[in-house]
């Protein structure tokens, strides 16, 4: 059902875009994306999401949010979902999963469609770190510049609280606080002019939703950021722990996380806890959606590799730092015939 929600996302926004270019006589987009309009989105997004069938028409939820004329039926249904909303913004609506369905939904983001012969994804960034005794000799092993960067994403003021993402509980990054990073992430990477309705602004809010949806609906550990002079959640990193490898499956920054250097911090951290696991081999950071993001994490030691499913294992089961491990996937594993021959570090890149 979620899925299907998704692309009534898509062509409920493109429609509305639609409507305000035709209806618009002013050469500038009226500006109407604001903080609030994150919340509002919010309360929506979630009744539809816990299966309301009252807000299964996003292209109503969005004529609520920004039509200069809305339906009263949608004003109503916005009112009401505002109502039902917590006072605080840290608490977690999102729905109880199971472990088996988190998991099962992170295959999916890891990437096992190329291993089970599906389809080919994008190259992975990879960091083999059997090669490195401590992180001071990975960021050793770094430019300058890097090393720099990854200096000045220490000396930020900022907390880090570490999180599991539990089995039949809501997700802890599936609050209203959690969206908004989701939310002023992807309008910041994909809509140049933010205050404004338009198309680009639009696709990043279809896109802010999906992404949404598909993390907190996963397994793995939750790395919170949270302000330390207000305590404000501004960013988090979502990671998964599989076989013998650590991927970095997700990561959202608030504006103000965005010029603190988190997404840095993020990497070294998953960089050093996966040198000091005996039981990790790789770090894999994924796909990237630009060739300048690829070049990027290139700086930070991470190579991009076509056939990475026959370099990062991912044999075996889920692993989590409270010492709990998921059920089986044997069916849905790697086979090992990928992995007959050994590798040391880097012998494949």
């Amino acid at each position: 059902m979620l899925r299907v929600m998704t692309l009534v996302v898509l062509c409920a926004l493109f429609t509305l875009s639609s409507q305000f270019s035709a209806a618009s006589t002013s050469s500038q987009p009226p500006t109407i994306f604001t903080p609030t309009k994150i919340t509002e989105l919010y309360a929506w997004v979630i009744r539809a999401f816990a299966g309301d069938p009252a807000y299964n028409d996003l292209m109503l939820a969005f004529a609520a949010l920004f039509s200069p004329r809305p339906p009263a039926h949608a004003v109503s249904l916005l009112e009401s979902a505002l109502e039902a909303l917590p006072s605080d913004s840290d608490a977690p609506l999102g729905e109880p999963y199971s472990l088996m369905e988190r998991e099962s939904g992170s295959l999916g983001a890891m990437g096992a469609g190329q291993w089970t012969g599906q389809f080919r994804t994008r190259p992975h960034a990879l960091l083999d770190v059997r090669q490195f005794s401590t992180v001071d000799e990975y960021t050793k092993s770094l430019s300058r510049g890097a090393r720099r960067t990854l200096a000045r994403s220490y000396a930020q003021n900022f907390t880090v609280t570490s999180k599991t993402i539990l089995g039949n509980e809501p997700a802890p990054h599936s609050s209203l606080a959690h969206f908004r990073c989701v939310v002023e992430h992807e309008v910041r990477l994909l809509s140049p002019n933010s205050g404004s309705l338009d198309d680009d602004l639009l696709q990043a809010l279809a896109e802010a939703i999906n992404r949404f949806n598909n993390c907190v609906s996963q397994a793995g550990e939750l790395r919170e950021y949270r302000d330390s002079n207000t305590g404000e959640i501004i960013a988090f990193a979502q990671e998964a722990a599989k076989g013998r490898v650590s991927r970095g499956q997700w990561f959202y920054a608030s504006d103000a996380a965005a010029k603190q250097y988190v997404w840095f911090h993020s990497v070294q951290e998953i960089v050093g806890r996966s040198i000091e696991n005996p039981d990790i081999d790789v770090v894999d950071l994924g796909p990237s959606g630009t060739d300048a993001f690829s070049e990027l994490k290139a700086k930070y030691g991470f190579a991009s590799v076509n056939d990475w499913h026959t370099v990062a294992d991912y044999r075996g089961r889920f692993k989590y730092e409270n010492g709990d491990e998921g059920p089986s996937w044997k069916q849905l594993d790697p086979p090992d015939w990928l992995f007959e021959k050994k590798r040391g570090p880097f012998g494949i890149f």
